[in-house]
C-alpha cells in the first residue's frame, strides 16, 4: 500500500509504502512524476519503505518505470530500517542512470541534504 505525504520541495515526492510494493503503486507514482514534469526537469523521490518485499509485477513496473524516466529522475532516497534495503539500493545503483541511496530512519535531514546537493 502507498501514501502520499507533503513534500517541502515542488521537485521531490514523497511516499510511504507499507505491506508489499504493487505494480499499481509504480502506476501512481509514475502520473505524479508526470505532474512534476510539467513545470521542472527533474523529479527526487523520497521512499519510506516499511514493507516486507515487492512481487514480481511490481518489481518489472519498476524496471519500466526507471527506463521510462531514465533521464528525468535525479535521486531517490530509500529511508527505512531494514539492513536488506541498503543492499539492494547500492547493487541497484549499478544499473541506473540516477542515484539511489539509502538512509536510516534517523537520518531523514541527511537524506534531504543529499537529495538537494
Amino acid at each position: 500500500m502507498i501514501n502520499q505525504l507533503e513534500s517541502k520541495k515542488e521537485n521531490t515526492l514523497i511516499y510511504e509504502f507499507s505491506e508489499f510494493i504493487t505494480q499499481y503503486d509504480i502506476k501512481k507514482i509514475e502520473k505524479d512524476i508526470e505532474k512534476v514534469l510539467k513545470n521542472r526537469d527533474k523529479v527526487n523521490l523520497m521512499l519510506y519503505v516499511h514493507v516486507e518485499g515487492e512481487n514480481i509485477a511490481s518489481f518489472v513496473e519498476e524496471f519500466r518505470a526507471g527506463i521510462k524516466y531514465w533521464n528525468k529522475l535525479n535521486k531517490i532516497a530509500y529511508i527505512g530500517k531494514k539492513e536488506k534495503w541498503a543492499r539492494w539500493v547500492v547493487i541497484d545503483n549499478f544499473f541506473t542512470k540516477f542515484k539511489e541511496k539509502y538512509f536510516e530512519l534517523d537520518d531523514i535531514e541527511r537524506a534531504w541534504k543529499w537529495l538537494n546537493e
